[in-house]
């Protein structure tokens, strides 16, 4: 690995806000070989008189010290607390699941939005937040896409129904049930229901599940046909059972469809940027397996899902030349395990473009020095370019 050529994600909350704090985090960045920092910018930040001064400090000192900046966004993802925040009044612009609920509707856990990455006015307004940062904040390097893909969990909830009494007749399989907490609602579907009595009412379980799986609206299925040639039967009666019928029938063309959807939104935000300024560099956050955190639940790691279920084939943005590095977000694993997964990514990259392997350390997931050191030995001899803390709040205290 060079030998100054690791990453950081920085969250500007708490971290940075003064010149003092700036060259604190410039100094242990020169100490912990980090070159290149990454930092989170909301879409308010770029409003923000104060944003703008504390990251044209922070990108005068990194320059000092020869490290680039790059600006962070939250491409398909919008986390807020009511719609009037959102930036798009158009319901034809958010995710449908494979139910058949816009996600307009039904925000994953009452606040996260997922916009359709085929929906001409995604795509434009996308591209020209990438731009707009570049204007607002001349000293970034560059632009990382977080959140450049599908959101993708399925979410399975198993109740014991032993003394649940009469009502272990009420649930039918396909029915839907509404839960709400806190204001929340969530929508799950009955996918099993097991009693052991009926008389006395004896249960045994209930399972619920919802797929969290996108997009399913009228015009990606439309879109569908047209770039696969493949008709869905017409005598599906909703999008439940068009969404089926694809994920069981025809997933491989499903997959490949999807994931050409957002290796085209790479290459329209890579043109835009480069068009506004050439150096611009365009950097991404890759997955590396659906569901994340395998590992945690003590199930076996499903190679190439982040293709399948998030739609990243980011192989095809190197091989292309849309994108100049990838931070894989390698959380949540053995070093051992962690080891394989990097070695296949630097595979995939193919020498084409640096791989920053992505490790994690939180209050739920601590890792030590010794541990740390582990890491970065099996990262070196996978090939990867460098480590990508995240994030630089979490790890200053340990690594000093």
């Amino acid at each position: 690995m060079n030998p100054q050529h690791n990453a950081v994600w920085l969250y500007l909350g708490s971290e940075a806000r003064d010149a003092e704090e700036i060259a604190s985090l410039t100094d242990w960045c020169e100490r912990n070989r980090v070159g290149k920092v990454i930092v989170y910018v909301k879409a308010a930040d770029r409003f923000s008189e104060s944003i703008k001064e504390r990251i044209a400090l922070l990108a005068e000192a990194c320059a000092e010290r020869g490290i680039e900046l790059h600006g962070m966004i939250t491409t398909l993802q919008q986390r807020v607390t009511g719609r009037d925040e959102l930036p798009f009044p158009n319901k034809e612009c958010y995710c449908v699941d494979a139910h058949g609920i816009s996600n307009y509707e039904e925000p994953v856990n009452g606040t996260g939005y997922m916009y359709d990455p085929r929906h001409p006015a995604v795509i434009r307004t996308v591209a020209d937040t990438c731009v707009d940062l570049l204007r607002q904040f001349p000293g970034l390097n560059g632009i990382h896409l977080d959140f450049i893909r599908y959101y993708h969990y399925d979410s399975k909830l198993v109740i014991d129904t032993k003394s649940a009494g009469h009502w272990i007749g009420q649930p039918k399989v396909g029915q839907p049930i509404r839960l709400e907490t806190g204001g929340v609602a969530t929508t799950y579907f009955v996918e099993e229901a097991r009693q052991t009595y009926n008389d006395p009412p004896i249960g045994d379980k209930l399972v619920l599940s919802r797929l969290h799986r996108f997009c399913f609206c009228d015009s990606c299925l439309a879109g569908f046909e047209s770039h696969s040639g493949i008709r869905i039967p017409a005598e599906l009666p909703d999008t439940a059972g068009k969404a089926k019928w694809l994920l069981t029938e025809r997933s491989a063309e499903w997959a490949e469809y999807r994931a050409q959807i957002i290796t085209d939104l790479v290459g329209t935000i890579r043109e835009a940027v480069r068009s506004y300024r050439a150096d611009t560099q365009l950097s991404a956050a890759v997955w590396y397996n659906a569901p994340y955190g395998n590992e945690l639940r003590g199930e076996a790691l499903t190679p190439d899902s982040e293709y399948e279920c998030f739609g990243q084939k980011w192989s095809a943005w190197a091989e292309k030349g849309y994108v100049d590095f990838v931070c894989p977000m390698d959380y949540w694993m053995e070093p051992g395990s962690f080891a394989g997964v990097v070695e296949e990514q630097v595979r995939k990259a193919d020498g084409r473009i640096p791989v920053y392997a992505g490790v994690l350390k939180t209050p739920e997931y601590e890792i030590t020095k010794e541990r740390y050191a582990e890491y970065v030995r099996r990262a070196e001899e996978g090939g990867a370019s460098g480590i990508c803390f995240f994030h630089y709040g979490s790890w200053k205290a340990m690594l000093g």
